[in-house]
């Protein structure tokens, strides 16, 4: 199926997953890897499930100083070019015959900023199904008067995600206040967005789990405005809170550093036991002298062990990657309510 754009067709996604009280999975990428887990996870969740045309959003963020994933999807180190090879990975693999041209993919432009990335917009506007435009660092008024100059700017071509509040990065440990009712409000009326991100105490970038989210707060918003709100820094969330999401009224999860996450420690375990097939044995023994490498390492080392094409590979750590993070994926495709799509 081809990847879907046009705003009609894409807000009746979001609506028949509201209406089904699922949350659309919004999964992060800055790199070959994970854009073919994401949609190997939600293929074979619906093969796994008997669902036909399951939706998910591939998502990329372009000159984000926090994270700008789309410089980091090439060696180029260019946003324009990470945005042209996304969109190419993407539409090979669903083009029809291709190995997940069942699913409904839409791309989603994230924290656009207005000032580095307006070159950007345009070449997105038509080809993404949604465009978040991230204000959010300018005074609420300033903000609200700029993303809704946004939204009439892209009327009819692409669907807009506005951002009420700036989340907080892990690292900062900001003692900011959440997002009010009324302010979710105002920002949702006053600028014709599509969608919302509140602040409902998330984190964006966090490791381990140490943020609150504000459940009460999202029903509190929703109540005012329908199944429009958006949750990022959802890596910052215990499991826990994961199947209650949808009941609160969020409509689609961002999803990124958790990947990078169980991504990452995948291969640094494998690349461990695989060490001695993978250095000459002078320099696992020179390791061992500095006491990066246990008496296990060794004993490989002394009973043979060399280097061998297999463990030098690429393909091994890629396989070891996306093993970990689709089995993260469909974690979150099962706690996000995926099994109620086809109902």
């Amino acid at each position: 199926m081809p990847i879907i754009s046009e705003p009609g067709a894409v807000a009746a996604l979001y609506n028949r997953a509201g209406e089904r009280g699922m949350c659309l999975a919004n999964f992060c990428t800055a790199n070959l890897y994970t854009t073919e887990a994401i949609l190997k996870a939600a293929h074979d969740f619906g093969q796994a499930h008997g669902l036909k045309q399951v939706p998910v959003v591939v998502s990329a963020t372009a000159n984000y100083a926090v994270e700008a994933q789309l410089i980091s999807y090439s060696a180029a180190q260019d946003a324009r070019v990470g945005m042209k090879a996304l969109l190419d990975d993407v539409a090979v693999l669903v083009a029809p015959g291709g190995p997940y041209d069942d699913l409904q993919v839409m791309l989603h432009f994230d924290h656009g900023q207005p000032d580095v990335d307006e070159a950007m917009f345009d070449e997105a506007a038509g080809v993404y199904a949604t465009i978040m435009y991230d204000a959010s660092a300018w005074p609420m008024r300033q903000n609200i008067e700029m993303t809704r100059a946004f939204v009439e700017r892209m009327r009819g071509r692409v669907l807009v995600e506005g951002a009420v509040a700036e989340i907080a990065q892990a690292e900062d440990h900001a003692d900011v206040p959440l997002t009010t009712p009324e302010d979710a409000e105002r920002f949702y009326r006053e600028t014709g967005v599509f969608l919302i991100v509140p602040d409902l105490g998330t984190e964006h970038r966090a490791t381990a789990t140490a943020a609150r989210y504000d459940g009460a707060r999202a029903q509190a918003i929703t109540g005012r405005i329908g199944r429009r709100i958006v949750l990022h820094g959802s890596s910052s969330l215990p499991d826990g809170d994961l199947a209650r999401l949808a009941g609160d009224g969020i409509v689609k999860v961002n999803v990124w550093t958790t990947f990078e996450r169980v991504g990452g420690q995948a291969v640094a375990r494998y690349v461990l036991r695989e060490l001695a097939h993978i250095l000459p044995a002078e320099d696992v023994r020179a390791l061992q002298v500095e006491g990066w490498v246990g008496p296990r390492v060794i004993e490989g080392i002394e009973a043979g062990a060399a280097p061998r094409l297999e463990s030098l590979r690429e393909e091994g750590r890629r396989a070891v990657w996306q093993q970990a993070v689709i089995a993260r994926m469909t974690f979150f495709l099962e706690q996000y309510g995926y099994a109620r799509w086809g109902r």
